[in-house]
């Protein structure tokens, strides 16, 4: 008999135990890149359990031609993970807190790939010289990409009717808002 799993809660488990296994290397230039991929990587490889219902006006084209779309991690995953290590205390004590935090940055938006690149070039993640040059809750908006609110059932993406949405439909942390303020580059 096949078991049923909720990939996302092993995932987030395991990405929990990684983390406060290794946190006592945070702070080492060496392990900032290392480290914030494991939360990168358990977001990434659990599949997509929170997805938005909102999608690239471009994407939707494309869909409707049968062209391939990706879905965007659109609260930063790897940067997500730099806030939790810089405060283990909030994150890293409390399971429950941090399985929240997880399952909202399993948050997607559906893009093209070529505006999935163009997001990922907002933020510089090289080493210990992390910058952010737009702010999470502003990118979509400064790239010029409009979003459309997908309905729960889409029988056919060449008939199907989308509603305008924007950047205000989707959850920000306030604290992963103000985080990011010490990388802003102007």
């Amino acid at each position: 008999m096949k078991r049923k799993t909720n990939r996302w809660e092993e995932y987030c488990e395991t990405t929990y135990n990684s983390l406060r296994a290794n946190v006592h290397n945070w702070g080492r230039p060496e392990f900032f890149r290392p480290l914030t991929r494991i939360y990168y990587m358990g977001v990434f490889d659990c599949g997509n359990p929170n997805h938005t219902h909102l999608i690239s006006q471009t994407a939707y084209e494309r869909k409707r031609c049968g062209a391939k779309t990706v879905h965007d991690h659109y609260l930063s995953p790897q940067f997500v993970g730099r806030m939790i290590l810089d405060h283990p205390d909030m994150y890293l004590t409390d399971y429950n807190v941090f399985r929240e935090t997880f399952y909202k940055s399993c948050g997607t938006i559906i893009v093209t790939a070529e505006e999935n690149i163009q997001l990922s070039h907002l933020t510089n993640n090289d080493g210990d010289d992390y910058k952010v040059y737009v702010p999470t809750n502003q990118k979509y908006h400064h790239l010029g990409i409009d979003l459309l609110s997908i309905p729960d059932k889409v029988k056919s993406w060449k008939t199907v009717m989308l509603d305008k949405a924007s950047e205000d439909d989707l959850y920000f942390p306030e604290h992963l808002l103000q985080y990011e303020k010490d990388y802003l580059v102007a």
